[in-house]
């Protein structure tokens, strides 16, 4: 039953005292303005969090639950338990758990390639940029805060989401690209003597990926220094490494 502040005008005039019903044609009164003229009151609760945060909210909670889940199958129902909004929250954001799901997985992926971005572009040679960039991804498999968000990346729940395999592929693109400039700076300044910087960035990203896989299957026995090693022993007979500029730590 509506309340009586949320009846309209005409319905206030249908109550005459003959029952009668008000003449429709009959214009406002003095100094009131039409009905179109007055303001609206919304009605409802106001939002409790800006939309972004509300988003936000949500995608955390989907990785916590994923984070959780012996099956690594979730439910809308979880993620919205976890972060505490309703099911009208999740529908002004999304139009399935598989567009929140891959969401998360793009916001970590973006996160990724600016941090790819940022530690080669620091680097003091093309040498240099190729490990950093190497180091990243061993970094994801082996370091435990970083290996665990990892693994919630990598579960079947995620690879069965609609448009996951085409996200999958822009984003390890976009990941190449600081790799490709430095395998091409390497090979202008002649540390890369037999390098072919689109094609071998990829099969250096697969060698990582492999890495990671290999992890998450709990197959791969050696430690994070000797799998570095180990792909730099390869790349640099793979790629013609002329010389090695800086042998610190960082290198490959």
């Amino acid at each position: 039953m509506p309340r009586a502040q949320d009846l309209t005008a005409s319905d206030e005039g249908a109550r005459t005292d003959g029952g009668a019903r008000a003449r429709s044609d009959e214009g406002p009164r003095p100094g009131e303005g039409s009905q179109a003229d007055t303001p609206r009151r919304r009605i409802g609760r106001p939002l409790a969090y800006a939309p972004e945060e509300e988003r936000s909210m949500m995608i955390r909670a989907a990785y916590r639950v994923l984070a959780r889940a012996d099956t690594g199958s979730v439910t809308v129902s979880e993620i919205l338990a976890e972060a505490q909004l309703s099911t009208r929250s999740f529908y002004r954001h999304f139009k399935s758990k598989d567009q929140l799901l891959l969401s998360m997985f793009e916001a970590e992926s973006e996160r990724a390639t600016a941090q790819l971005t940022e530690r080669l572009a620091s680097a003091p040679d093309p040498y240099t940029a190729v490990g950093e960039w190497i180091r990243f991804y061993i970094q994801l498999a082996f370091e435990p805060r970083r290996h665990r968000r990892t693994l919630v990346m990598q579960t079947l729940e995620l690879h069965r989401v609609t448009g996951y395999a085409e996200t999958l592929a822009r984003h390890q693109e976009l990941n190449r690209a600081p790799l490709v400039r430095a395998l091409e700076a390497g090979a202008a300044a002649g540390t890369f003597r037999h390098t072919r910087p689109a094609t071998d960035s990829i099969m250096i990203q697969d060698i990582v990926n492999n890495v990671l896989v290999r992890r998450r299957d709990g197959i791969e026995r050696n430690d994070s220094e000797t799998v570095m090693a180990t792909i730099h022993e390869f790349l640099s007979r793979a790629i013609g490494v002329q010389h090695r500029p800086d042998p610190g730590k960082d290198a490959v």
